[in-house]
């Protein structure tokens, strides 16, 4: 692409890193890839028909349906981040779970293949449609005890790291892209979720129960020691960590701001402060929804880098707003409407959108432009084209898009 007169273009490194240190690169960097940022097997498989590709599809998480998106597609679109993430754990394969009536989940699995499975914590997913929803929590209905003595994963396992140094440093020095580490497992909060159950463990929290405090710091441990070794591996080649939780719904957080000031955010900022002191690295945050109560609390902790930034949220439609308010302190990644625009706009809808995110968040750096969480399977391949051709069109610096449309 012909760059502006006077704008000498940048590698996507030097893009990506320009954009969080809130200055202004050549354009928006765009982002595809990883767990939280990338695309549906069955909107991508779409997708490849669409671009006359015939490419075989590597599954990135199981429980997301995400595809690998292959190198080719990531230039076309030109994105600007490449993601590592670690390997599979030695001596466990996810126990598949088929429908014979012998079997302890069978309530759980039609004999479909693959259509229920365990995972290494002991949580059981249950194929629903294109995603697989969780169906039974280890620590449902356990004791203190029972939770004390429940064993976690080997957060050590050399399955995680093996080969992974090598691997990202050949990405590293091949690709010229800023490189993301992606999540091993769910998030401080939502591993407990997942181990008790979301009911039992939000009662627990109100309660104000013990079982609360010592899961969550049992996780945090476990959390640790794995960003321990896994920074160990990718020191030097690795420019982005992203962690993840879900805190907030469509119009208001999960719990309430004091109860996730209490328990939640103390330990995330020693997690945080942990994995800064390991590698000189920013921190990427997801949490879907209304997050705006706590903003201000997630840069306080060390947040470099909010995703998805989910625009149809409460408080989260005006770009504007939330870059006049937190803009100079945190940078924001995704925010493409993925619950109208994406799936059920036309082109021109998603066209608009981009033109919309971009005059809001993009002036002065610190936005990072992708899908308000995966592109889902339901996005047709014209509007995912069009929204990353909308972004190398409308997002070179400076930043002049007249006639936004504002209204929902």
């Amino acid at each position: 692409m012909q760059e502006r007169e006077g704008t000498p273009a940048m590698t996507s490194r030097e893009r990506v890193l320009a954009a969080i240190r809130h200055q202004e690169p050549d354009r928006v960097p765009i982002d595809c890839g990883g767990t939280l940022s990338s695309i549906s097997q069955f909107a991508y498989r779409r997708l490849l028909k669409h671009l006359g590709l015939d490419l075989p599809i590597t599954i990135n998480d199981t429980v997301q349906q995400l595809a690998w998106p292959h190198e080719e597609v990531l230039q076309l679109i030109g994105a600007d981040i490449r993601h590592i993430g670690p390997g599979a754990p030695d001596g466990f394969e996810p126990i598949t779970i088929a429908g014979n009536p012998a079997d302890a989940y069978a309530e759980y699995a039609s004999g479909d293949e693959q259509h229920a499975f365990q995972d290494e914590w002991g949580v059981v997913w249950r194929r629903a449609a294109y995603y697989y929803d969780m169906v039974k929590h280890p620590l449902a209905g356990a004791s203190l005890e029972e939770m004390k003595a429940y064993k976690l994963p080997d957060p050590e396992n050399p399955g995680r790291f093996r080969g992974l140094r090598e691997k990202a440093k050949a990405l590293y020095e091949s690709s010229g892209c800023a490189i993301q580490a992606d999540q091993g497992s769910g998030g401080l909060l939502e591993m407990p979720l997942w181990l008790r159950g979301f009911a039992e463990f939000y009662m627990d929290l109100a309660s104000g129960s013990p079982f609360a405090e010592i899961l969550l710091d049992r996780v945090l441990e476990y959390l640790m020691a794995f960003y321990n070794k896994y920074l160990e591996a990718l020191k030097g080649y690795v420019n982005i960590v992203a962690i993840g939780d879900d805190y907030a719904m469509q119009d208001r957080l999960l719990m309430s701001p004091a109860m996730w000031r209490r328990y939640v955010k103390p330990r995330y900022a020693k997690l945080l402060q942990f994995i800064k002191s390991k590698a000189d690295v920013y921190c990427f945050h997801h949490s879907c929804g209304a997050v705006v109560p706590i903003i201000d609390d997630l840069i306080e902790i060390g947040v470099d880098i909010l995703n998805p930034t989910q625009p149809r949220a409460k408080g989260m439609w005006d770009s504007r707003e939330l870059k006049k308010c937190f803009g100079d302190r945190i940078t924001f990644h995704g925010g493409i409407d993925e619950q109208q625009i994406l799936p059920r706009g036309t082109p021109a809808d998603v066209v608009e959108e981009v033109k919309r995110r971009i005059s809001g968040f993009a002036p002065g750096g610190g936005y990072i432009l992708a899908a308000a969480h995966n592109v889902q399977a339901d996005v047709p391949p014209e509007n995912i084209l069009a929204m990353y051709n909308a972004a190398r069109e409308y997002g070179r610096y400076p930043i002049n898009i007249p006639e936004v449309k504002w209204e929902e």
